[in-house]
């Protein structure tokens, strides 16, 4: 059972699931997101370089508080709830709002990996994103995956999105295109499936 802390517009959303805690992602952050970001490991399907300086996760911190401030994106940190211990960043990297849609996104520090924290964290932002908690209506969600991201395909199976087909050469980054996989889930099949439990 997750609970989903009401908050002001102006605050933060704070987030509970059973072993995570998901909130803020302040500049105390900086030494662990840079880690995060200089894992070339982590980066392998991810559209941005490797960050060669702890300046550069300031910016970005500074850079995700600005855009949700303006209600353009919503991502929080990912932290162990018995450690405190930071293992990653997801959420929402943009509102679409023309089409009520939420593209998601997520990456974990490599000793994360393997336990069930993604799956978990990507499960609380999906209910958020469906609730009267957030910040603009939600019908449906997207998540582009890299091709050959097998273990992302496989948490998004799992939570119920639907893998509508493959994009070519839809984006370009470090130098070449690729070809990327549009995984999605609508409101309405997410509340059946919730009312069928």
């Amino acid at each position: 059972m997750r609970h989903i802390e009401k908050t002001m517009v102006a605050s933060f959303p704070r987030i509970e699931t059973p072993r995570l805690i998901l909130n803020e992602t302040t500049l105390a952050d900086t030494g662990s997101v840079f880690s995060l970001f200089s894992d070339p490991q982590v980066l392998i399907y991810y559209d941005i370089e490797q960050f060669n300086e702890p300046e550069q996760a300031m910016e970005l911190i500074n850079s995700d508080a600005k855009k949700y401030k303006d209600g353009q994106m919503l991502r929080w940190a990912v932290r162990e709830k018995l450690s405190s211990k930071y293992i990653g960043g997801c959420g929402i990297n943009r509102f679409e709002l023309s089409r009520h849609t939420a593209v998601i996104g997520y990456e974990f520090i490599q000793d994360s990996w393997g336990k069930g924290f993604a799956t978990e964290s990507i499960q609380a932002v999906v209910d958020f994103c469906f609730s009267n908690h957030s910040p603009h209506f939600v019908n449906r969600i997207e998540a582009y995956v890299m091709q050959g991201n097998l273990a992302s395909e496989a948490i998004l199976t799992k939570l119920g999105f639907d893998k509508e087909g493959i994009l070519k050469q839809h984006s370009y980054w470090k130098g070449q295109y690729h070809d990327l996989a549009l995984f999605s889930k609508l409101k309405c099949n997410h509340h059946n499936k919730q009312t069928s439990q």
